[in-house]
């Protein structure tokens, strides 16, 4: 790609600049648009055995589309073209023009890893071998916003789909709308001239709602933050003609629609649906309902965790919004854990809303850094049961040294200190039943485990029956490092069906055996089988870090515990029921204690052997991740969500080795390092490219 090819046409380029995207952001990214596909999306559409796709019909109005297969049968690819064997089942019916020269807008997404890649190319050909088509662009997206499933791709794939025209309230309509958390809008440029200007289609993701049917027949949607590219918002500029392809996973229904689109960009609006940062409207012309449109049996897997910063359309989206708390009181559990105790503020009389044990908080705070505020999200479990007195939320936080948010709120926020908060959330919550409950945990993982103990706690105080045998076992370094140590103790004193056992790797010499833990070394359930209840009969719930959860999980299955009695709080890459368990937990990687990076511009034309130094900084761990260091030098790399989500801070890894402490959600291309995330994996140095 040359450095001065145009990848974005007139209309997405005003999108750009109205939404307040820096020029050097649109020359960065630029660059990642290419005019041929790497060799990892190659593999990827090669792999997929599903195809979104945009095409225009006869009357050159863009339609949604989706075409499916066999993995490795649906597609060809080469670095320049995309040979797709089937045409979509709705190209007859809807008379897309699939000839050579027509424009067609590809999305690939894989709905169990989240990854998704675009294309943007020009028909070839289309005959029995199938539709060819060259590559104009070639990108991939963020996993933002997309929800994690599973689909067997390849079930019913003979049945053909049956359509009807319905009206965007019918009863069906109005139910697949109320329930839809993910869709897809084809788009087109007004003139389709050169390589910018082609057919698009985008995914769309939310909470099941966030597709909005007004009063008046229209739809309405939040546009969220994204990569902002303005692939779709910049056609729509350009061209208000749009299609949604609407599809419901589990019954293998759809509704197709066409319609006109418009951007209203009112901040009054657009703070209606929290996260929002503008609202799109389309006002349908055609709605079909499309029976048979892609494989049923599909599976929820995870919603997207992005989706604990948006709000929706419903009744209950006012009480879905971020709220301020005060903290009232910071108490130090151990050397690495401290509770925070978050109440309203005193102009504030609303009562907390409250919640079940084992639910976590959503907590957003700003913090200076290079030209702003960044805004950082990170979601605790509550460290205490609820109760109908409660005025104060509790939640206990470990000390990362390298996370960026636990450090600000134990080293720099204090009592008096607001946080941004929203209400409690997630389904990892105790199950009403008869049987024993084994509650197994390590380090921070026991905070949702002490509340859902407290929560027997209290019932029992209440006079209720007491639960069944509950069993609780926990691992941590060493007494300085447990949290809630005395609490434990004390409840286990007090009350015949609790049962305590507390592991330690590391413990120090203030540690006695038998008196303040139980067992040494990496905890292993098989040896507790003489202890534990019937495994078969009982229900665990499980939490702590990846590691630890693997190994207790396949231990746990090897003990005869059905796969529908173990419930965790799994915040992973993948599931723990998708990857088999090591025998032993892996130690984490060991970090350096200083590296030099150094921070170059572009290779110069001239001479590309030669790289102007941007900045020379020697990092430690207290310095956290590289862009933290990368900021304290006084420089300014692109960054959105901070957390290795969004994928905008990915920059050229010159030379050196880095380390993920926790893996990114975002893909990243080889040689490419995020850098919100991201540390030196060794002493020797590191070389980062700040441009291209």
């Amino acid at each position: 790609m040359t450095a001065n090819r145009q990848v974005f046409h007139e209309g997405e380029r005003r999108v750009q600049q109205r939404a307040g995207v820096p020029g050097a952001y649109v020359e960065r990214v630029s660059a990642y648009v290419r005019a041929a596909m790497p060799d990892q999306h190659v593999e990827f559409f090669g792999n997929q055995p599903v195809l979104f796709m945009g095409a225009l019909d006869r009357q050159g109005w863009p339609w949604a589309v989706v075409t499916y297969g066999a993995p490795g049968q649906l597609c060809t690819a080469t670095s320049s073209e995309l040979l797709i064997r089937r045409a979509p089942p709705l190209a007859d019916a809807l008379e897309l023009s699939l000839e050579p020269g027509a424009r067609v807008g590809l999305l690939g997404l894989e709905m169990t890893s989240r990854r998704r890649n675009r294309l943007n190319g020009t028909v070839r050909s289309h005959d029995a071998e199938g539709i060819r088509v060259a590559v104009d662009q070639s990108f991939g997206n963020c996993p933002q916003y997309i929800q994690q499933r599973e689909v067997d791709w390849q079930a019913g794939q003979e049945a053909p789909p049956v359509s009807g025209q319905v009206s965007i309230d019918s009863r069906v309509s109005r139910a697949m709308l109320a329930q839809a958390d993910t869709f897809f809008i084809a788009t087109r440029a007004g003139e389709l001239g050169d390589s910018s200007h082609g057919v698009d289609i985008s995914h769309r993701g939310g909470k099941p709602g966030f597709l909005h049917l007004n009063t008046d027949g229209s739809l309405s949607f939040p546009d969220f933050p994204g990569n902002r590219f303005f692939n779709t918002l910049g056609n729509i500029e350009q061209d208000p003609r749009v299609s949604l392809f609407i599809p419901d996973f589990v019954t293998g229904e759809a509704l197709v629609l066409q319609g006109r689109g418009r951007v209203d960009w009112d901040p009054r609006r657009a703070s209606l649906v929290e996260g929002a940062e503008r609202i799109v409207d389309v006002v349908p012309e055609q709605v079909w309902h499309v029976e048979n449109a892609l494989p049923a049996r599909g599976r929820l897997i995870e919603r997207s965790p992005t989706l604990a910063q948006t709000g929706t359309w419903s009744k209950e989206a006012a009480g879905n919004a971020y709220r301020r708390l005060r903290i009232a009181d910071k108490v130090r559990e151990s050397d690495v854990i401290t509770s925070l105790y978050l109440e309203p503020l005193a102009t504030d009389d609303l009562p907390l809303k409250p919640y079940t044990a084992g639910q976590f908080l959503t907590v957003r705070l700003a913090r200076a850094g290079h030209g702003g505020q960044a805004t950082l999200t990170r979601s605790y479990s509550l460290s205490g049961a609820w109760h109908e007195r409660a005025s104060r939320y509790r939640i206990s936080v470990k000390r990362e040294a390298h996370g960026t948010v636990s450090r600000l709120l134990h080293d720099e926020y204090a009592v008096g200190d607001v946080l941004e908060v929203l209400p409690p959330a997630g389904d990892f919550v105790l199950r009403e039943r008869p049987n024993a409950i084994v509650l197994v945990s390590s380090g921070v993982g026991i905070t949702p485990m002490i509340a859902m103990l407290e929560a027997m706690v209290q019932r029992a105080d209440a006079g209720e029956t007491p639960p069944g045998e509950v069993f609780f076992i926990h691992s941590a370094r060493n007494g300085r490092e447990q949290a809630f140590a005395k609490m434990l103790n004390a409840w286990a004193d007090r009350y015949r069906w609790l049962h305590l056992h507390i592991a330690y790797t590391r413990p120090t010499s203030e540690d006695a055996l038998g008196k303040t833990y139980h067992s040494r070394g990496r905890l292993t359930l098989a040896s507790l089988t003489a202890w534990l209840p019937d495994m078969t009969r009982s229900h665990v719930y499980l939490c702590g870090s990846e590691g630890f959860m693997r190994v207790q999980y396949a231990a746990l299955l090897a003990l005869g515990m059905p796969r529908e009695h173990l419930h965790h709080e799994f915040f992973g890459r993948g599931s723990l029921e998708s990857e088999e368990s090591e025998p032993g937990a892996a130690a984490p990687q060991a970090l350096p204690s200083h590296a030099r990076v150094t921070f170059v511009s572009a290779f110069t034309r001239q001479n590309e052997s030669s790289e102007a130094q941007a900045a020379v900084v020697e990092w430690t761990p207290a310095q956290g991740t590289l862009l933290d260091l990368a900021e304290r030098a006084g420089l300014a790399p692109l960054s959105n969500c901070r957390v290795g989500r969004c994928g905008s801070c990915a920059l050229r890894l010159v030379s050196g080795e880095v380390h993920y402490p926790v893996p990114p959600l975002a893909a990243t291309a080889e040689g490419e390092v995020l850098l919100c995330c991201a540390v030196p994996a060794a002493e020797a140095p590191l070389v980062i490219r700040l441009s291209e």
